[in-house]
């Protein structure tokens, strides 16, 4: 829309201008997701092959590692697959109520070779009632995230903590005024060093990376839980701990007590 006035039309050109770039670096963008997604796909398909047929060796021990790889591959394929309609969703389409403790059982198999050979601790703890309205596969992608970030960075036992946060009344119960729904929290915390005061405003954002790694996945981790409706938080420092929270459909006489949400 152009207003005769030079300033207002100026500012509308500009305007303009912007969009048909955004529009043309998303289109690219999805393009991009599209093929390197399908190369990928190509590359694990040919990799399983040649697992299948590592699989009939006549050695045991080779055919369980082969079997193991073979695994690793289709949960792989997996995640490779719902990063790709992450990028293309909008909302939370695919989310529904699942339990939060069994939904993670799986990480807890996929990491906890890696962390007996480091001779490290890798544990779930918390209630098995916990359920939270999200999907599964970026639940389970993004704490497989912040697990292997804990590998990485952290040290001494790693544990994943589930627990509920009741409903609250945000304004007091005696304002009337609207009620916050009960969170599923999930909580993974380490007994290494934690995130330096210099690199902890920065976590998130993609690309920054104090340690030398790609500084993709903390971005990546919080872009699945709040496409989920939920956030992902670094709540301590020193032990690190995060904690994700999300949407629970939970029925409100089986909250017990009031707490107060964690800041």
């Amino acid at each position: 829309r152009r207003h005769g006035i030079a300033e207002l039309d100026r500012v509308s050109e500009v305007l303009d201008s912007a969009t048909v770039e955004i529009a043309g670096r998303l289109q690219h963008e999805h393009a991009l997701v599209a093929d390197v997604s399908h190369q990928l796909r190509s590359r694990l398909t040919a990799v399983r092959l040649r697992l299948d047929e590592l699989s009939t060796y006549p050695d045991p021990d080779v055919v369980g590692e082969a079997n193991e790889a073979m695994a690793q591959v289709d949960r792989l394929t997996l995640a490779i697959d719902e990063l790709v309609r992450s990028s293309r969703s909008d909302g939370t389409a695919g989310a529904e109520e699942v339990p939060v403790i069994a939904e993670l059982t799986g990480v807890i198999s996929e990491w906890k070779r890696n962390f007996d050979e480091a001779s490290r601790t890798l544990e779930l703890l918390g209630d098995p009632t916990v359920t939270a309205s999200v999907t599964g596969s970026r639940l389970r992608e993004a704490v497989a995230v912040l697990v292997d970030n804990a590998l990485t960075h952290g040290g001494g036992t790693c544990t994943i903590s589930v627990r509920l946060v009741p409903a609250l009344d945000i304004a007091g119960r005696e304002t009337g005024e609207r009620r916050r729904e009960p969170l599923a929290c999930i909580e993974v915390a380490d007994e290494g060093n934690g995130v330096s005061n210099e690199l902890a405003p920065h976590i998130f954002d993609r690309g920054f990376s104090g340690a030398g790694s790609t500084g993709v996945g903390l971005a990546l981790a919080r872009a699945l839980v709040e496409a989920d409706g939920g956030r992902l938080e670094l709540q301590r420092r020193r032990p690190a701990r995060f904690s994700v929270f999300l949407p629970s459909l939970r029925a409100p006489s089986a909250l017990g007590p009031r707490i107060r949400e964690p800041r």
